[in-house]
């Protein structure tokens, strides 16, 4: 099933991780570099980390910069890197093509073209450029090597098994084995091919190597994070952020850990942190810190950034945020504006949770339009939503619309849709059941009843409230305890089930008073619920059904029974003092039952 997080976020950050950057290879490009190393190297190392860091606007100005004022091929080289790793496709085939035109035998930038090709989904002339680079070079130039087989990691057009034979040709050229970012990119390549344990491997060889590589831990973390194992993921993140706080992606899976543990105000924070860490200037980004805030139920920070981003982020999804987050404030016209809003702007982008926010937020507004319009579009979420049943919702708005035929149809559905459904989903059934058998018939919003069939229908509705009251007390007993207005209720059902025949309905009935009486009495320690008037209306009944049989001294007790409870009862002392008349249970059909169904007792709370 899935959580809540994996709603708001349906394409996981797994696929934004993947795509983050890599670190490349500062002690092959720039092996035996002295103190006195050029500047120019030096700013192409900070940007390299940079990109690896997800600081994504500080390494374009440094790259752009140097590409500008250097424009030879490495610098050609770096810039399409930067743009090929932020998804700027055109941008950098055009530093590719000026690197590779600035030195024919450079072959970075036609390994880098390759890179644009399998962007574009174009394997075949990707493999031809590559081996074409790897030839010139003759399987010697350990950059090449490395950066080839790093471009078959990039896309989704990957593959993993040629990156593997490229990096192993350049690690058997690391002799002393001190080099940690091939054995990242091995990991990196294993991680596509789902082969999480010699991942895992390659990233300790790295940190073998290099103790503190927060990347490498990171890296660790993000495949226990797939295998959806949060608590070993959130080890390995701490252990990166202690690495270096600096390292942004980090922040970035160690919030999506989180949500899915649904530890959500931390996940905000470390989401925030990724923000601030970065300076990411992406609007989905931005967006999923108002999402983050929203799952934290913190409804008024999430509008107050998003009133911060007005301006700033062109992006529909904004109202999609503002209408979940209006309704969590309680502000249902606001809500309803907002997704109509959302729906209207971007229909290829709505998911069943818009449709869920949007009915609920109706349903607040209490108008008979809002509530059909409610209905409709919890309807539309219902069959997909797999974390909440919201055939419940529409139940519950049936039944508060007195629709009881409609709220008893949809409680019914709640049930069958729900592994465990709650014990107050029988409840409900059982009193949309009751409430609506008097009205069969007379009921001008129902479909019509022939006129001889409505004594039938209403039995029909009586004794399905009977059976949804007994599955309840079954269902609380099973668990050691009592819920005794289950059992008050099935006997007015069953009571009113018989009606027509007094003297059958009286000992069908019976049975089931004397049971609600003897919870009733003795109810549970935590139970709160004041019987009184529901037992008066038992003890009268049985009183009643006593006379009816001839059984005058029966009777008399379970009328001094309700004078316990009541010294002033006027129909008692008038049933005790003239003729016996036998009264029928004083709870109608028609009339408001009571309806507490405490929490305790319910499936969801547990």
């Amino acid at each position: 099933m899935l959580t809540k997080h994996e709603v708001l976020f349906p394409i996981t950050n797994l696929k934004y991780m993947m795509n983050t950057p890599k670190k490349l290879l500062f002690t092959i490009l720039f092996a035996g570099a002295s103190l006195t190393a050029p500047v120019v190297a030096q700013d192409v190392q900070t940007a390299l980390k940079d990109i690896e860091a997800d600081r994504f606007p500080k390494a374009e100005q440094t790259l752009t910069q140097l590409a500008s004022s250097a424009p030879t091929a490495d610098n050609q080289f770096y810039l399409g890197y930067f743009y090929l790793r932020t998804g700027q496709i055109d941008k950098a085939k055009a530093a590719f093509e000026k690197g590779a035109a600035a030195d024919g035998k450079n072959q970075l930038n036609n390994v880098g073209l390759a890179g644009v090709a399998l962007a574009k989904k174009d394997r075949a002339t990707a493999k031809t450029l590559i081996d074409n680079a790897v030839s010139q070079t003759k399987s010697k130039n350990q950059d090449v090597l490395i950066r080839a087989g790093e471009m078959y990691t990039l896309s989704e057009t990957n593959d993993p098994a040629e990156a593997l034979r490229l990096l192993t040709i350049a690690d058997e050229k690391d002799k002393k084995n001190e080099n940690a970012e091939i054995e990242m990119l091995l990991g990196d390549a294993y991680f596509l091919k789902n082969d999480g344990g010699n991942a895992i491997t390659k990233y300790e060889n790295a940190l073998a190597v290099s103790p503190n590589l927060a990347e490498a831990n990171y890296k660790i973390g993000r495949l226990y994070l797939r295998g959806k194992n949060y608590t070993k993921a959130q080890e390995y993140f701490k252990l990166a952020i202690q690495n270096d706080p600096e390292f942004a992606p980090t922040y970035l899976a160690y919030a999506d850990a989180l949500a899915n543990s649904r530890a959500y105000k931390s996940a905000a924070q470390n989401y925030e942190l990724y923000v601030q860490k970065s300076g990411t200037n992406d609007p989905e980004r931005l967006l999923d810190v108002a999402r983050y805030r929203f799952l934290a139920q913190d409804y008024q920070g999430a509008t107050t950034y998003l009133d911060q981003l007005k301006g700033k982020v062109n992006n529909p999804i904004a109202d999609r945020m503002y209408g979940w987050a209006y309704y969590g404030l309680n502000q249902p016209q606001q809500s309803v504006d907002a997704l109509n809003r959302f729906i209207s702007s971007a229909p290829n982008k709505v998911i069943y949770d818009d449709y869920k926010y949007l009915g609920r937020s109706y349903g607040l507004l209490n108008t008979p339009e809002a509530d059909s319009l409610s209905i409709v579009n919890l309807e539309k979420a219902a069959t997909q939503d797999t974390t909440e049943n919201l055939y419940r919702d529409i139940a519950k708005k049936y039944y508060d619309m007195k629709r009881y035929d409609k709220a008893a149809a949809y409680y019914t559905k709640t049930i069958q849709n729900d592994k465990k459904p709650q014990n107050n989903d029988y409840l409900w059934l059982g009193l949309a059941n009751y409430q609506y058998a008097p009205r069969v018939g007379r009921d001008s919003l129902a479909a019509p009843v022939d006129s001889a069939s409505i004594p039938q229908v209403k039995q029909s509705y009586y004794l399905r409230a009977d059976s949804a009251f007994a599955q309840m007390s079954q269902k609380i007993e099973a668990d050691g305890k009592k819920y005794p207005l289950a059992y008050y209720y099935r006997a007015q059902s069953i009571y009113y089930a018989n009606a027509t025949d007094p003297i059958k309905a009286g000992e069908a009935a019976t049975p089931i008073y004397q049971k609600f009486i003897e919870q009733a009495t003795a109810p549970d320690s935590t139970d709160k619920t004041d019987y009184k008037r529901y037992l008066i209306t038992a003890y009268k009944a049985l009183a009643g059904f006593n006379i009816a049989k001839k059984d005058d001294a029966k009777a008399k007790e379970y009328f001094d029974k309700v004078l316990e409870l009541n010294p002033n009862d006027a129909d008692v002392k008038k049933a005790l003092e003239g003729p016996k008349v036998a009264p029928t249970p004083t709870t109608r059909p028609g009339a408001k039952p009571a309806t507490k169904a405490p929490a305790k007792k319910s499936s969801a709370s547990k």
